[in-house]
């Protein structure tokens, strides 16, 4: 069956586009990214949309050894991304306004490497970008101590300077006795799973944005004992890295906090025994008190009276 004039341009294009390869686009431009261990990086690439065109956008990174390796393709998103970056790139929304760009999420030293871009119009490469990408390690922590006691609470400080419209990433660690640092809390993930240890007692500052991102741990257990990281990053690089000594002060008994033992007043207090040193007048000197009550005293006058004088005057 004879083709079409029209049949046979459209087929010659599919065939075309199969084969395309870089050296079909225009020079290579080079741009430089850097970003943050554990932060994100947006490696940049556009071009000049125009309604009805049909855009493709590829991605490609170099790996140490071989040729590039496809890491995401517009016309086919859902297709699986190498091992390494699995989970962690994605391709801008906004494609088809001609932002072509690819975010790459929780970035590791071994991303630092050469990404090439490239972006075809109707079967027509119009973009083609190298991006050299270097994710570097936070800078050394500085340290700080702080103590609390057992059943109170404390602030674990972390801040930096705001500056307005900055992206910003808290997230803190903790290291157990064993194994690596975990993660305790993120500002961009703030209601994830908290290891049980400290579930339910620790809150992030709520001023974050205005550059304070401590940590509040409350209820504080001998076991918080310890050491905590805090990174913090404004537009996936790395601005602090502090170290918190933690140490919690006072013990249990049977999980209830036992504190200093209390006086008592009325086993303490020392009592001192006078010894007269002149034996008491048989007769009281000093008339009772109006207040104080006394023995009723006989009426009748004569001797029974007389020998019941001391009788009389005894205080009840």
């Amino acid at each position: 069956m004879a083709l079409s004039t029209e049949q046979a341009l459209a087929l010659l294009l599919i065939l075309n586009s199969t084969h395309l390869t870089a050296a079909d686009c225009p020079p290579l431009d080079r741009v430089a990214v850097s970003g943050s261990a554990g932060g994100r990086a947006v490696l940049p690439c556009s071009y000049t949309p125009t309604p009805g065109q049909d855009v493709a956008v590829t991605w490609y990174a170099y790996p140490d050894q071989g040729g590039p390796v496809l890491l995401i393709k517009s016309k086919t998103p859902s297709a699986p991304i190498p091992a390494q970056w699995s989970g962690r790139v994605k391709l801008s929304d906004e494609v088809s306004s001609g932002n072509a760009s690819l975010l790459i999420s929780e970035l590791r030293l071994e991303d630092t490497r050469d990404y090439m871009c490239d972006v075809w119009i109707n079967g027509i490469c119009v973009t083609h970008r190298n991006v050299k990408l270097t994710v570097q390690a936070c800078s050394a922590p500085d340290y700080v101590a702080v103590s609390g006691s057992a059943g109170g609470r404390a602030v674990l400080p972390c801040s930096y300077t705001p500056t307005p419209g900055q992206d910003v990433a808290v997230r803190w660690y903790a290291y157990p006795d064993q194994g690596g640092p975990v993660l305790l809390i993120e500002s961009k993930t703030p209601s994830a799973p908290i290891p049980a240890q400290w579930s339910g007692r620790v809150k992030l500052s709520d001023e974050v944005s205005s550059g304070n991102g401590s940590l509040l741990i409350s209820e504080l257990r001998l076991e918080d004992t310890g050491d905590y990281t805090c990174d913090m990053w404004t537009n996936g690089i790395c601005v602090t890295h502090r170290n918190v000594n933690l140490t919690v002060e006072g013990k249990y008994n049977k999980h209830v906090l036992v504190g200093p033992p209390k006086r008592d007043s009325a086993t303490s207090r020392t009592t001192t025994t006078t010894t007269p040193t002149t034996r008491p007048s048989a007769t009281p000197t000093t008339r009772p008190s109006a207040t104080q009550k006394t023995s009723p005293c006989p009426t009748q006058q004569g001797n029974a009276a007389a020998q019941r004088r001391s009788y009389c005057m005894k205080t009840l």
